[in-house]
């Protein structure tokens, strides 16, 4: 999907738009907290303001927390 362009809520159904947004998250691991950051594509509606992420998102986060775990002593 192109950035900026526009698709339909999967809530309201009304127009959003997708785009880059950086986004900080913490797991618990066996060598204690982890924290990830990763950039990926983001819907926010304008009108209910629900976030939608693509459908892989699951992937980029368990690479970046997969990152974090092995450069963990």
């Amino acid at each position: 999907m192109i950035p900026g362009e526009e698709f339909l809520c999967e809530f309201c159904e009304k127009p959003q738009l997708r785009r880059m947004e950086r986004m900080a998250f913490r797991q618990w691991s066996d060598k204690g907290y982890l924290h990830c950051q990763v950039t990926m594509m983001v819907g926010i509606c304008n009108d209910c303001k629900a976030l939608s992420l693509d459908p892989g998102a699951d992937r980029i986060f368990d690479e970046a927390f997969q990152r974090e775990y092995e450069n963990r002593p």
